[in-house]
């Protein structure tokens, strides 16, 4: 499947003269049926205790809650592009990189991915850098902001992979070209002594003494193979040494 991304708008208001946040808004502009919708479930069941953080501290710690939450999201969309990868490789390899499609929507998505990522980086950035922020959510948010940077190197690995596997698959065809020609310049070296010898008989030449001689078929033959094999292990004996 495709790598989807939703949108998730944050609004934090903080009351004039006051350093705490009292009111914390989230909107998704999905479906809320969609299933790749985020549904905070873990924000949900730390508010339904009463001995939770978010009961004790302000919105700052209910924001960077749902931070958290959503970078953390981005784990298991990543754990599953890694095994698609490694799948799409050993079918790659099974059948000799007929088909790089697969391998190229995948690094497609990737590359989107990385890309939403970027601002998400920006806006935690900006956040913590922000004076209204009281240090102990700053403390935690650079923990978001580390994970986020980490999550953003792990693409940017898996799109290396990617490019890795079109490689390994321009050096097969390349290889596999490479092959078909030595093997056409092979059967062309080899025929080469014959065709040699019979543009000099078939020459009109009027004394040539072995069209007349009562074995020089049978020598044309035994001159033409011996030559034949000759250039056979002297190609041979070439490649091995190269």
């Amino acid at each position: 499947g495709k790598v989807q991304a939703n949108m998730v708008s944050l609004f934090v208001s903080m009351p004039a003269g006051k350093t705490v946040m009292k009111t914390v808004i989230t909107y998704n502009r999905a479906d809320a049926e969609d299933l790749t919708v985020l549904k905070w479930s873990r924000v949900r069941n730390e508010l339904k205790k009463s001995y939770s953080k978010l009961r004790q501290y302000d919105g700052q710690y209910l924001a960077y809650s749902i931070l958290d939450e959503a970078v953390d999201s981005i784990g298991p969309v990543i754990a599953s592009v890694t095994k698609e990868i490694r799948r799409e490789k050993k079918i790659l390899k099974s059948t000799q990189y007929k088909s790089l499609e697969t391998i190229h929507e995948i690094a497609y998505e990737l590359r989107q991915m990385s890309r939403k990522l970027k601002p998400f980086i920006r806006v935690l950035q900006h956040v913590i850098e922000d004076d209204r922020i009281s240090p102990g959510p700053t403390v935690f948010l650079r923990d978001v902001l580390d994970n986020l940077e980490n999550y953003d190197e792990e693409v940017k690995q898996l799109i290396a992979q990617c490019v890795n596997v079109n490689e390994e698959a321009e050096k097969y065809r390349q290889r596999q070209m490479d092959s078909t020609l030595y093997t056409l310049t092979v059967i062309s070296a080899v025929f080469l002594p014959a065709q040699f010898l019979t543009g000099v008989w078939g020459m009109n030449f009027v004394f040539m003494p072995e069209l007349d001689d009562e074995y020089g078929y049978l020598m044309f033959w035994i001159l033409s193979l011996s030559l034949m094999a000759s250039m056979l292990v002297f190609l041979r004996c070439g490649r091995l040494n190269v």
